[in-house]
């Protein structure tokens, strides 16, 4: 059991490395090597926005994800994501996800959502490895909601209540790991006297915490 949460967490860090809290959504137009997708319909100003928590809506959030699937590259076609995502609270709030491209299964790029549009911000480097080939590494963006973000946001703040000196709550995760049957939601909450991992189901019922 032991050896099984050490690969675990081994394939988790290496996989979907946890952000750092300075990361934030770049302000400045994107580069000539970005492309970027407008959403009109999710939001109706950058201004707006950035005054609201992209955890406060859970149909806006479903919004975003179909936004993802509209793009006129993927629109119809099977979406696959690389090891996990995460949502970053921070001016309005930013989205990362690995994708697999439909039409060139072997490659994956990462795609951000912030200010109102999904951008492509880069290619992911795939390592060759016999053990763990792409297919093991991906999941369907139809398994996930990702209005299920807030259910489980909402659930952890009211958690952090009890935690003397928690810090506010600004990622939440999705991992999934197929080789040692990892699929959950988790959050991070850092406090004064320890830090909290509080695990989800897909569904965004409460697992645990420790």
């Amino acid at each position: 059991m032991a050896s099984c949460k050490e690969v675990r967490r081994s394939i988790d860090e290496t996989l979907h490395p946890v952000p750092q809290k300075k990361q934030a959504p770049s302000n400045s137009n994107a580069s000539s090597s970005s492309t970027v997708f407008s959403s009109s319909t999710v939001i109706s100003s950058v201004s707006e926005e950035v005054s609201k928590s992209i955890f406060e809506n859970a149909a806006t959030l479903d919004s975003i994800q179909q936004a993802l699937h509209d793009l006129p590259h993927l629109k119809g076609k099977k979406l696959f994501f690389m090891a996990g995502f995460y949502f970053y609270d921070y001016r309005g709030g930013m989205i990362s996800i690995d994708l697999q491209d439909p039409d060139i299964p072997g490659n994956v790029d990462t795609y951000t959502y912030s200010n109102g549009a999904w951008e492509i911000q880069k290619p992911v480097k795939i390592a060759g490895n016999q053990h763990f080939p792409l297919e093991m590494l991906l999941m369907s963006l139809d398994e996930v909601k990702f209005s299920t973000a807030k259910k489980v946001y909402d659930i952890a703040v009211e958690k952090s209540k009890t935690m003397e000196g928690a810090e506010t709550i600004q990622f939440v995760y999705f991992s999934q790991i197929k080789t040692v049957h990892v699929k959950e939601w988790y959050i991070m909450i850092q406090a004064a006297r320890r830090n909290y991992r509080i695990t989800f189901d897909v569904n965004g019922n409460l697992r645990g915490m420790n």
